[in-house]
């Protein structure tokens, strides 16, 4: 709930202004100016937040018997403060009790800017019990309440809203068409658009959440930002940049853990694991996939939590705990089914088929691939197809079954694994790992290409020469803690940033690291803006054969495959604006 002319999400410049109000503010202005300030800061310092909360009811109940047509007002604004903010922490009773307070108060006082805000407050507390329809109902409905009373910037934001959620449903479906008019919509249908394109493109996607992040932080829409970096990483982890990965995962614990909110923590530990079980770091990603499972605890099933438990039976997998591995993976995909989130699901599907083969249960473990498929073909889920091959190849190499009709190598092993090299490398962006290349040695071996075998496992040494010595001198995983506190700001000067090895936003600093020249920036930028080849040449009064060349040096210094994936290499890298 907000006063007229205070937005949904104040920016820093308003933050500040009511920073000032609070503090010149007389006695009997003191409720007001602390709710309007709590309002603001719900997300971005939800402690400081609810001790404002909790004075300003003080100072009403104090003044009870002095009522004003304010107060309802306030009191409604403060229960709705006070929902989101005890949905944010995990007490979800609390934030329950709050809301239906709010609404005792609308019942007496019917607004429709409050109802259209409780709605969404509403939404908050759904998502974070893990009840998917009744959150997007929530969102619709704040929608057409706010249509229906002419508040179009706030009806905007809910339509955002739902888009965004939506997508995590259906993040295989066709590419929003909404455009936001404020920071706030820019993040939220940018953060859907690489929701969309996550499982296809994970480089336009990485690049996407990373700006989503960045103009959800000048609003103060803390969580929006943490998912959007943790996303990124997630995105960037699929594609072999493990230091870009690794980069987004800190910084979102280190934000994290100063927010105190149990499903973030909980999150970036799940993927944290995620991450350590790639690099074979078999025993610190046991305990994170387990300390995520203590930090969700306390919530309902959902999302967070079936990524979690399919973690865990990831890391059980990969010990050699076959059999242990089912049951969680079990747990997983059914509150992946009930959360409907089919790309979650898919990848799961291909996680367990490698549970049941290990398992001994080679029949389920193809019914399982079978069903991920389907998921993939009928959503698009195209970067997920690499996974299907690699699980295909661990089910024939456990059980001797039917080769493939289409088979050309010497086993079905082999057939898949050079299969799911082939997918990858049709990924934009997409680096192999040493584990791919050491499963095609073993793969050749065992059809006695001693040659092929040879050449795979000195690339597979190459790659864990390469992750043991890294650039920045650190192990591959390696946690990188900031040696100062981070500080929770969100407006222009303070936007928090992954530490990539060219920082972000530099444009002369990463340009100089690439020994990019000022005509290959030009022709970034009029890429960025979908210009053809000919039209670049006629831009820059050059011929059509010097674009090409020009394009050419382009692509090989940003580790480019396609127009697309080099201009959104160049906006993480902060060559051009997003």
């Amino acid at each position: 709930m907000a006063e007229p002319g205070l937005p949904l999400y104040p920016s820093g410049a308003d933050l500040a202004a009511l920073e000032r109000q609070l503090a010149a503010a007389e006695p009997a202005q003191r409720a007001a100016a602390g709710s309007a300030l709590a309002w603001a800061l719900r997300q971005r310092d939800s402690a400081r937040a609810q001790r404002l909360v909790e004075e300003a009811l003080a100072q009403l109940s104090a003044a009870a018997g002095t009522a004003s047509i304010a107060d309802w007002r306030l009191q409604i604004r403060l229960a709705l403060t006070g929902s989101e903010i005890a949905a944010l922490f995990g007490r979800l009773e609390s934030a329950e009790e709050q809301l239906a307070h709010a609404r005792a108060w609308l019942a007496e006082h019917p607004d429709p800017l409050a109802s259209g805000d409780a709605l969404l407050a509403e939404a908050g507390v759904a998502k974070a019990r893990g009840q998917r329809e009744r959150e997007l109902d929530a969102y619709r409905r704040a929608a057409a309440v706010y249509a229906e009373a002419r508040l179009l910037e706030r009806q905007a934001l809910a339509e955002a809203w739902s888009a965004y959620e939506g997508a995590f449903g259906d993040p295989g479906g066709a590419q929003p068409a909404g455009v936001g008019i404020d920071a706030a919509g820019d993040a939220l249908w940018s953060a859907a658009r690489a929701l969309r394109l996550s499982r296809r493109e994970p480089a336009e996607a990485a690049a996407l959440f990373l700006h989503a992040s960045e103009q959800a932080q000048r609003v103060g829409l803390l969580r929006l930002a943490l998912i959007c970096v943790i996303n990124a990483g997630t995105a960037l982890q699929g594609l072999g940049e493990t230091d870009d990965a690794v980069a987004c995962f800190d910084l979102a614990e280190r934000v994290a853990q100063q927010t105190g909110w149990p499903t973030l923590l909980g999150a970036i530990q799940t993927r944290l694991a995620a991450l350590f079980n790639e690099l074979g770091r078999l025993e610190e990603a046991h305990e994170l996939a387990s300390a995520s499972l203590r930090s969700l605890a306390a919530t309902p099933g959902g999302i967070n939590r079936a990524n979690a438990c399919a973690e865990l039976s990831r890391n059980l997998l990969l010990q050699g705990r076959g059999v242990e591995a089912v049951a969680p993976m079990d747990e997983a995909i059914r509150m992946y089914r009930e959360a409907q989130s089919t790309d979650n699901l898919a990848l799961c599907l291909i996680h367990q088929s490698r549970a049941l083969a290990a398992a001994g249960r080679p029949d389920a473990a193809l019914a399982a691939i079978a069903e991920a498929r389907e998921l993939i073909a009928a959503h698009g889920f195209t970067a997920l197809t690499l996974g299907v091959y690699e699980a295909l190849a661990e089910i024939h190499r456990r059980h001797r079954l039917p080769p493939p009709a289409e088979m050309r190598a010497a086993t079905p092993a082999l057939h898949y694994s050079l299969a799911a090299l082939h997918e990858g490398q049709q990924i934009p962006g997409w680096k192999p790992l040493a584990p791919l290349y050491i499963e095609l040695a073993d793969d050749c071996a065992a059809a006695q290409d001693w040659p092929a075998a040879f050449g795979h496992a000195r690339k597979a040494i190459e790659l864990l020469q390469q992750q043991r010595q890294p650039a920045s001198g650190q192990a591959p995983g390696a946690r990188r803690v900031a040696e100062a506190p981070l500080a929770l700001l969100s407006d222009e000067g303070g936007l928090w940033r992954p530490a990539f090895a060219t920082p972000l936003g530099d444009a002369d600093a990463a340009a100089a690291a690439l020994q990019m020249t000022p005509r290959e920036r030009a022709i970034l930028a009029l890429l960025a803006r979908s210009y053809s080849n000919k039209e670049i040449a006629q831009a820059l009064a050059i011929g059509d054969e010097t674009v090409k060349w020009h394009l050419k040096k382009v692509y090989a210094k940003l580790q480019a495959g396609t127009r697309k994936h080099a201009v959104s290499r160049a906006r993480a890298l902060g060559l051009i604006g997003s």
